[in-house]
């Protein structure tokens, strides 16, 4: 099992609500494993299979070595989710259309590699940027939009297009 700083979080978790969700269903099966070793006793205790999981925590199991059925090692965890809730760093990202999974895990990737490996991401829409994305931290905010693009080369356009006017105008 992963040493408390050393826990390892899957692409699928993108988000805090991601992890919430995760929490959710720790505390859900600590509840599953609890009605059924109650209802099978203590002969039964060691009999109990675990439910069907999401894939994010079967990931989240895989990665850490955890052992969902010991109960100290999903308080570990679920102790290791609040911890993220509260100081994992986050960034906003906004598309003009919803990204795709394989795009967004790219994304995940690179921000796991380069910036933070607990980093959150909150993916956001935004229709007016057409193209490109807007990223904001606490503290900074970046355009990356094609609209931005082009109000910073906007005197390259109209030279451009003066130039153009000019040689069909001869």
């Amino acid at each position: 099992m992963a040493e408390q700083g050393t826990w390892l979080l899957p692409n699928l978790v993108v988000g805090p609500g991601d992890v919430s969700r995760l929490h959710r269903e720790l505390e859900a099966l600590d509840e599953y494993l609890r009605q059924a070793s109650l209802r099978g006793g203590e002969d039964k205790a060691d009999e109990v299979r675990l439910p069907k999981l999401s894939r994010s925590l079967d990931e989240l199991a895989g990665l850490n070595k955890l052992d969902l059925l010991d109960e100290g090692q999903r308080d570990q965890a679920k102790q290791f989710l609040q911890a993220l809730l509260k100081h994992a760093p986050v960034v906003h990202v906004s598309f003009a259309a919803d990204p795709s999974s394989a795009f967004m895990d790219k994304i995940i990737t690179w921000f796991r590699q380069n910036v933070h490996p607990r980093l959150l991401v909150r993916v956001g829409l935004q229709p007016t940027i057409a193209a490109g994305c807007v990223l904001r931290t606490p503290n900074h905010y970046y355009d990356f939009s094609l609209r931005q693009h082009f109000v910073h080369q906007k005197s390259l356009l109209l030279q451009k297009l003066e130039s153009l006017e000019n040689h069909v105008g001869q």
